[in-house]
């Protein structure tokens, strides 16, 4: 019987759907993952999922959001570390969830919350990881390099690579960005 009845705050209710759709995402995929069968795993009714997300991608969008902010939690103690040991923490820690990295990929083009998660998600750790930079980027040359970058990155994330190929993808990629932040420097934006 669905546990929709029982009175629960709001947020933890919505954390609750958040969790139980997160597990069902990483374990059997978001196609496989009907509304339906999210709210029998989180003892809901059907209505009670669309009362907190106005759509299954809405909550993609919340279970990638659960994921960044573990991420940032994770990272925080890492900022100092060299670029290349950070590119290789980032990529060991997405690659057990990579065919949800795959789902928001494929996501983007048809869904505008998606879209608007995916571009804050590259942001939020292009800003992290340029600050390991000796000079930040020049603007015309930044979306180029940063884009090689999270490519091999991204490739590194999706395929299985051995861990030697791995840790020397994440290096060739930070000695790239610096050298190529060296070559082209802007204006530091940075505190």
């Amino acid at each position: 019987m669905p546990r929709n009845r029982r009175p629960v705050p709001k947020e933890q209710r919505r954390d609750e759907l958040v969790a139980a759709a997160a597990e069902l995402f990483v374990l059997d995929g978001y196609e496989a993952t009907s509304m339906s069968r999210l709210a029998k795993q989180a003892e809901v009714t059907p209505n009670t999922l669309y009362w907190y997300f106005r759509d299954k991608d809405e909550l993609l969008v919340a279970v990638a959001e659960r994921y960044l902010r573990a991420l940032l939690h994770e990272h925080a103690p890492l900022a100092d570390r060299p670029l290349a040991e950070q590119f290789l923490w980032l990529v060991e820690r997405l690659r057990p969830v990579r065919h949800l990295v795959a789902t928001v990929h494929s996501r983007v083009a048809v869904s505008d919350a998606v879209r608007s998660w995916h571009d804050s998600f590259h942001r939020t750790f292009e800003d992290l990881f340029e600050r390991r930079l000796t000079s930040p980027f020049a603007a015309e040359h930044r979306a180029g390099e940063v884009a090689a970058a999270t490519f091999a990155l991204e490739g590194a994330i999706t395929h299985d690579l051995d861990d030697t190929t791995t840790r020397r993808l994440c290096e060739i990629t930070a000695d790239r960005l610096h050298h190529a932040a060296a070559l082209n420097p802007g204006t530091s934006t940075n505190p």
